[in-house]
């Protein structure tokens, strides 16, 4: 397996990383990674780890773009993936006016647009497709770059918020899809 995800923080995730660890070291996992991690609880699982993760699987999208998370990320070599990073079909960031001149700029989509702006800010993406067509529009960003100009307007969309708080799920404990509090 190429690569394992740690998806939240609940119950022994020490444990559950030390696991990981194993595998790895088995040859069995290629890399190991986290999802949904803030710096909170990056800040307790690292000293913890003999292997750090390879990724950190966050929402992220020029609405929520994790500026503090990915400085700390990059301080450890973790490179941050994108979930969400179309903004969940997000209709106002889909028709953002700063977005939609892009697109009519470059001749593209608004779509490839922001994973032009991951691709160019180091983040991995990782857009939904549920046609060939969609999977061809998504790959076809490698044909024209953003100017630092337009990366700064897209840096100046940033909410600094998204639509999950995964601090806020630390303390919760799941049956299935069905939260217990």
């Amino acid at each position: 397996m190429d690569l394992y995800l740690l998806h939240q923080h609940y119950g022994d995730t020490a444990g559950a990383w030390k696991a990981l660890e194993e595998a790895v070291r088995a040859g069995k996992i290629r890399s190991i990674g986290v999802s949904n991690n803030t710096v909170k609880f990056l800040d307790k699982l690292l000293p913890k780890m003999e292997i750090l993760p390879v990724v950190n699987q966050m929402e992220c999208n020029p609405y929520f773009q994790q500026k503090e998370l990915r400085e700390y990320l990059a301080k450890y070599n973790i490179r941050m993936e994108a979930w969400y990073p179309l903004g969940h079909a997000n209709r106002q960031l889909l028709t953002d006016k700063v977005l939609v001149g892009l697109a009519e700029k470059y001749g593209k989509s608004v779509a490839q647009i922001i994973l032009r702006w991951h691709y160019q800010e180091g983040i991995i993406a990782l857009p939904k497709a549920t046609s060939i067509e969609h999977i061809r529009d998504n790959i076809s960003i490698f044909d024209f770059a953003l100017t630092d100009e337009d990366m700064t307007a897209i840096r100046a969309l940033d909410k600094g918020k998204g639509t999950h708080a995964p601090d806020n799920m630390a303390n919760a404990v799941t049956l299935g899809m069905y939260k217990i509090h």
